[in-house]
């Protein structure tokens, strides 16, 4: 699957919410969707922060594809969730389309903690730390092989969960005020 990256401006203004969550649960089952049998996986967060919008409580997304028994639908591309990962969502249209993500990978930050220094930084989809947020415009290519040093320096760089919330709020905060005038 293939997605054009948003402008962050578009990513914050294309969400419904956006929210930092800790993966709760993942299960898949078999749901009728427009007449039709399909495999959906069910993704139970705990939401530790609402940073726009008004999510629903409790907040489970739904996401085409996923495994039920010898039976699997695969959406190539599509962000995998795993229980105990922390990431900043922005979700758009959770349960009437078959990915509820803005611009699908786009709409996922997972937060991490570097081993080394224990810093948490904001990554990208593919694992880049992510550096600005005129980075969330870059194509999701593989994540960039770099040497150790590179490695330390680009995480040393990125922006922290704090950091880039702000971010998204004073961007939500343009849209509101650029509605108002």
């Amino acid at each position: 699957m293939s997605v054009v990256p948003p402008k962050f401006t578009e990513l914050v203004g294309g969400s419904d919410y956006v929210v930092r969550t800790i993966v709760k649960s993942v299960k898949s089952e078999w749901r009728e969707s427009h007449g039709q049998l399909h495999i959906y996986t069910l993704v139970e967060l705990d939401v530790t922060e609402v940073v726009a919008g008004t999510p629903p409580h409790p907040l489970v997304l739904r996401i085409l594809g996923g495994k039920v028994g010898g039976d699997e639908l695969v959406v190539e591309g599509a962000p995998q969730f795993v229980v105990g990962q922390e990431d900043i969502l922005f979700v758009r249209g959770n349960g009437k389309q078959f990915f509820p993500l803005t611009a699908v990978t786009h709409g996922r930050y997972p937060v991490v903690k570097d081993p080394g220094s224990g810093r948490e930084y904001v990554a990208r989809n593919n694992g880049e730390p992510l550096q600005a947020v005129t980075d969330v415009a870059k194509p999701l290519a593989e994540g960039a092989a770099r040497d150790s040093q590179a490695q330390a320096k680009a995480v040393a760089q990125a922006l922290t969960p704090t950091q880039f919330i702000q971010q998204i709020r004073a961007a939500m905060g343009a849209k509101t005020n650029a509605r108002v005038n």
